[in-house]
């Protein structure tokens, strides 16, 4: 599928890979964040394999949040999973107290997609691959989510890929942009 795919992201900065619906934009989004093996090649880190084990430092953010949690957990414990979220990013994506103790069947996409953000915000998080994560948000409230997460990114100094095929969306957040069919 893809061949000879090379690119860098740099701390603190913000990639974008544009492209179609059906390009393979996610495909690489997955490869990227380790959920998703090459045939060949591989995702370094400071000239490192990607761990195949344990906690990654490239956290993926899917487009369908209901696809990442643990249906049979509370929120809070689907937070707890990946590490104690203190309360500033919480309050940063709008996530309320009351919905903690719910299911995830009990919160829309959006609110769920919040709690998805904030469990990829890790610690030991280096890179972002954000794949069409605001699909399910309102106009305000995407520019609301994106304002705050480039925020982190730029303060925490994370490098970031943003996946779309949204170019006004790119525009704005993304220090560079590639299409996806460079990589073919």
């Amino acid at each position: 599928m893809y061949r000879d795919a090379s690119f860098r992201v740099e701390a603190g900065t913000v990639v974008g890979i544009t492209g179609p619906s059906g390009s393979g934009k996610s495909t690489l989004g997955a490869l990227l964040a380790g959920d998703l093996r090459a045939r060949s090649g591989e995702i370094t880190i400071d000239g490192a394999p990607l761990p195949g084990r344990g906690f990654r430092p490239v956290q993926l953010i899917h487009q369908h949040p209901e696809r990442a949690v643990n249906h049979k957990w509370r929120m809070r414990s689907v937070l707890r999973e990946s590490h104690a979220v203190p309360q500033e990013t919480l309050d940063l994506l709008g996530i309320r107290s009351e919905w903690l103790d719910r299911w995830p069947a009990e919160l829309s996409g959006g609110e769920l997609q919040r709690f998805c953000i904030a469990r990829a915000l890790h610690p030991a998080t280096r890179y972002l691959v954000a794949d069409e994560m605001t699909a399910m948000f309102d106009a305000i409230t995407q520019a609301q989510i994106w304002h705050a997460l480039s925020g982190v990114v730029r303060e925490r100094g994370l490098g970031m890929v943003v996946i779309s095929h949204e170019p006004a969306l790119l525009d704005r957040l993304c220090d560079e942009q590639i299409p996806v069919e460079r990589f073919r």
